[in-house]
């Protein structure tokens, strides 16, 4: 049987239940690495956004000066981006004009917009964490997940082993590619995420619009 006849990769309707929201940001740093600061901030704030599983926050992105810097720059295109159900949509107004303090690094945060998932064929995360300990059972957790939970059949590319620090310790992970999803599939991903630690960072994709530049396929 081939990938496009496995029967849940035929075209089927999916509603999301999560949205993104892109936020306005304020400051000059932040740690470079801020999965952590960033969500011990976010928290006292936002009290409930361990309640749902889907709820994530993106990767804070900033630029580097020299490498192996300990904190990153930032300017006005970094925004802060959170993935929260669309019935929290109203409440998120709260967060306009709050000051967060990451790790001693200050960041103001703006007014935000609404950005609905996009069905993309190829998606992108930036750091997924499975629980595994070595590359190979990495791809093994990967390919039971989408097989299981998601009942997919579709291409993937592992990045390199990364980490963060986390409130638990090192996380180890990889960056995930997948491609030739069917659009339904595409955006419960995006809903789901996949592996575990949203809230960190991890297993949260968006869109990419071609893998051409990525090496080979692992799957």
């Amino acid at each position: 049987m081939s990938w496009d006849a496995w029967p849940d990769n035929r075209p089927q309707e999916y509603t999301p239940r999560m949205v993104d929201l892109q936020f306005d940001l304020v400051g000059a740093t932040i740690p470079a690495d801020s999965a952590q600061p960033l969500l011990d901030a976010l928290l006292p704030l936002l009290p409930w956004l361990g309640d749902d599983p889907g709820t994530g926050i993106h990767h804070l992105k900033g630029a580097e000066s020299n490498s192996g810097d300990a904190a990153l720059h930032i300017n006005r295109r970094t925004k802060l981006f959170l993935r929260v159900p669309l019935a929290r949509v109203e409440a998120m107004q709260a967060l306009v004009g709050r000051s967060l303090d990451l790790a001693g690094h200050a960041l103001e945060i703006g007014t935000f917009k609404a950005r609905p998932f996009s069905p993309f064929a190829n998606l992108y995360a930036h750091f997924v964490d499975t629980g595994s300990s070595t590359e190979e059972q990495f791809v093994q957790d990967v390919m039971q997940e989408l097989d299981g939970r998601f009942q997919l059949h579709c291409g993937f590319i592992c990045g390199k082993r990364q980490t963060l620090r986390s409130a638990s310790g090192v996380l180890a992970g990889h960056s995930l590619m997948l491609h030739g999803l069917p659009p339904h599939k595409s955006l419960q991903l995006q809903d789901e995420g996949l592996g575990r630690n949203r809230l960190l960072g991890c297993g949260v994709f968006i869109p990419h619009k071609s893998i051409a530049p990525v090496a080979p396929a692992t799957h």
